[in-house]
């Protein structure tokens, strides 16, 4: 366990032989390395970190997540994509990617443990995340949420990490073999359908890899996977990461597959992300609406987990 500045942030780093991890307080908790030291594999999307300035404005309740703010590892709660406050119809918008990232948390370490907590004041509400190692190469993320209010609260939460793979690289869903696309740009596929994963067929007869890790050519999709427990990213030299599920009632994955179709009318992005999630819709206002929210108990808690398992290839 060590403490020391990522980039001018204050950073604290748990790590072994096998894998290592950097989370940045101030900047909302976030993840900006998972690192394979056997290998030296970078796992997580790299980004520029704000200054002073442009930090306080990714704090902001108005703050809209940007490509230039989609990097590393973050965390989705209450919501994902904005929607309207379901306990105050009212109130401003939820905020987009949710009330967590970009603003400062507090973190607190254990001998191979590193705990940040959120407090949320506009819903009483406070998360945990304990990120642990256990085996080799694997690391744990045991998360609670606690209500503070006096009545229940639904909520939608995704684990938000992201990741960079060489051309070549493959996505892997064990197990699924249909998944529902909710946006998609750049592509002959269509939104609101279901489509074969990871060999989709777009409705002018087009065969689609999805899981296949191509060069930027304009497109981008969000899609789910329900139910589902475990995913991998593989990476063309035969480097694994793979996140699983612990224990969910309901598990769900989010993918994001962006190949430079995102975002608009910003430089064009490439980046993927595995999403466990506790619904697979983009915003708590579906996932109400086809009752897949989780709620949370009036003073009560929720707890869940994944685990994270990077294995590198033989070289």
């Amino acid at each position: 366990m060590s403490d020391r500045g990522w980039d001018g942030w204050t950073a604290v780093r748990l790590s072994d032989d096998a894998i290592s991890v950097v989370v940045l307080p101030d900047l909302g908790g976030r993840v900006v390395s998972l690192r394979d030291e056997r290998s030296g594999r970078e796992w997580l999307m790299q980004g520029t970190l704000p200054g002073p300035d442009e930090a306080r404005a990714w704090s902001r309740e108005d703050a809209v997540f940007s490509g230039r703010v989609s990097f590393g590892w973050d965390e989705c709660l209450p919501t994902v994509a904005p929607c309207a406050d379901p306990l105050d119809p009212g109130a401003p918008r939820l905020r987009d990617h949710g009330d967590l990232w970009g603003r400062p948390a507090e973190v607190a370490t254990e001998a191979r443990a590193i705990i940040t907590t959120w407090t949320v004041a506009r819903w009483g509400y406070r998360c945990s995340r304990r990120l642990s190692l256990e085996a080799a190469g694997t690391l744990r993320a045991d998360y609670e949420l606690t209500s503070l209010m006096d009545q229940p609260a639904p909520f939608l939460w995704s684990m938000h990490p992201t990741v960079f793979l060489e051309p070549g690289g493959r996505i892997e869903l064990p197990g699924v073999d249909q998944v529902r696309l909710t946006w998609v740009t750049g592509s002959p596929l269509s939104a609101a359908e279901a489509v074969g994963w990871p060999m989709a067929t777009a409705p002018d007869g087009s065969v689609i890899d999805l899981g296949r890790v191509r060069a930027a050519d304009g497109s981008a999709a969000k899609l789910y996977a329900s139910p589902a427990a475990m995913g991998r990213f593989r990476a063309a030299d035969g480097d694994v990461l793979e996140l699983a599920w612990i224990g969910a009632r309901s598990p769900a994955l989010g993918v994001w597959l962006d190949h430079g179709g995102w975002p608009d009318g910003g430089p064009p992005v490439e980046q993927l992300a595995l999403e466990p999630t506790s619904s697979p819709d983009d915003d708590l206002a579906d996932a109400l609406a086809h009752d897949r929210a989780w709620s949370v108990p009036a003073a009560g808690v929720l707890r869940w987990s994944v685990r994270l398992t990077s294995t590198p290839h033989s070289r």
